[in-house]
Formats: C-alpha cells, structure tokens, sequence
C-alpha cells in the first residue's frame, strides 16, 4: 500500500508538495492543519504537514529533519486583525482551522500588551468573526488575502521576530510508526527539488490557490523559509517555552528529528 502524506492545502506548502504530486509511489491528502494530526493517529497517514504545537505537545512525534515551513521575520499569512488597539482588545475568534496561530496569538498578547482575551473559535469569515468578537487569528491562504476597514492588523512573524529575535516554526512533517526513513528523505529531496523550482512551482500554485502570481512570487521567495535549521530548532524551543509558562502544554516533548 502506497503511504500516504497529508498536508495543508495553503500556498506555503506548494514548493514542499509539487514534486510529490508527481509522484506515482505516494498519495497526497489534503485538510487544515488542526485536522492533519489526527489523520496520523489514527493510521490514516505516514506523515503529515502539521503544526509546530502538535509536535510540541504529542509524545511519539517523528519530525523529518531539514523540513519546515517557517519565516525568519514577517509571514503575511498568520495575522489578527483587531478593531480597537490591541491592549484593548478583550474577546478573541480564533481561527478553527489552526493549532500553533491560536496559541501564539494568545502569547504575543500577554507578553507584548499583558492581556489575556477571552477566546471563542470561528470558521475563518473575517467579517463574521469581528462582528462577534473585539479581534481575530486569520491563517493560511485567507490570512494572507483578507482585509477589513481599519483592523489594527499583527504580523505574527514580525511580533515573533521582535519579542524572541528567532526564527517561528509554523509547522512540520510530523509521523507516527509508519514514517520510515526512505519516506523522509523523499520529503526532504522534494523540499530541495521544490525549492531549486520557483519557476514552475509558482504558476501552478497561483492557478492552484487563485491566489495572483506576484502575491505568490513574493511569498514564497521572499517570505517563507523551508528549512529547519539550528536558528529554527532554537525559534520552536522558545515558542515551547511560552506554551509551558502560559499554560498551555504542562511538559513539551523534545523534538525527535529523523
């Protein structure tokens, strides 16, 4: 049986995943990212694009080592939108589709502006959320593309960048028992192929995503970074910490690369 590889559906993950579309050995799967990890609990996949959190949180997590999706400062896509300034802000939608967004969101906002939200979570609809809620967490393809009247709008990249100076991990290939070696270092040379690509993988990520094809080149040359590197790792320790002195992971796990 052909393993099967689950990931997000967003433009970020295009250069990681267009080799692998052309890959007759493999299945490709598909679903926002608080979905994904329980597709690898449950069997349902060797491995799977899923959030930093996940790997945070979940003992027995494989990471295929020199993979990621992250950004060393900006993100344009991970973003909260706010109708009153932020240290004002005092209910929070959180976007249903996200895991590592919503908690760094929730971060940012106690380190940065010492407030603690309440939080309820939304389908990703900006006009929906701000009409129940003071702010919201948009992520992915919508993070990147909505817009609303004068938000006060965080780039959650740069918050990062300026609260710790390190890089953010968003998310990683996570597996189970079924992630061999081989399998990781597909993924691995499908990130390089994918990256060495620009070229071709950006038409077809605009024409996947209906996304226009400058918003793409500059996000996926000049935004996102595809590595895991040592300055990396450091940036996904310092987001455990948070978890841990916010109370939302009591022990985070170490990151087992392979």
């Amino acid at each position: 049986m052909k393993p099967v590889v689950a990931s997000v559906p967003y433009l970020n993950a295009k250069p990681l995943i267009y080799q692998l579309t052309k890959d007759p050995t493999i299945t490709l799967a598909f679903d926002v990212p608080s979905k994904l990890p329980a597709m690898v609990d449950a069997g349902k996949a060797a491995v799977a694009m899923a959030s930093s959190f996940d790997a945070i949180r979940t003992p027995g997590r494989k990471v295929v080592d020199g993979v990621s999706i992250s950004t060393l400062n900006q993100v344009e896509s991970v973003r909260l939108f706010s109708k009153v300034p932020f240290q004002n802000i005092k209910t929070l939608a959180l976007d249903q589709s996200s895991l590592t967004s919503n908690h760094l969101a929730q971060i940012l906002l106690a380190e940065v502006y010492g407030i603690r939200p309440k939080t309820q979570k939304a389908k990703p609809e900006i006009r929906d959320m701000l009409l129940e809620c003071d702010a919201c967490v948009l992520i992915g393809d919508k993070g990147l593309t909505s817009d609303y009247d004068d938000a006060h709008i965080m780039d959650m990249g740069s918050a990062w960048r300026e609260l710790t100076g390190l890089p953010f991990v968003w998310a990683l290939w996570i597996g189970g028992p079924q992630l061999s070696g081989e399998l990781a270092s597909k993924l691995r040379q499908a990130k390089e192929w994918g990256g060495s690509h620009l070229d071709e993988v950006i038409p077809w990520a605009a024409a996947e995503t209906g996304i226009d094809l400058q918003t793409c080149s500059n996000y996926l040359r000049h935004t996102m970074s595809f590595d895991l590197s040592k300055k990396h790792l450091e940036g996904l320790q310092s987001y455990a910490n948070y978890l841990r002195k916010h109370g939302f992971v009591a022990n985070p796990e170490p990151i087992a690369l392979t």
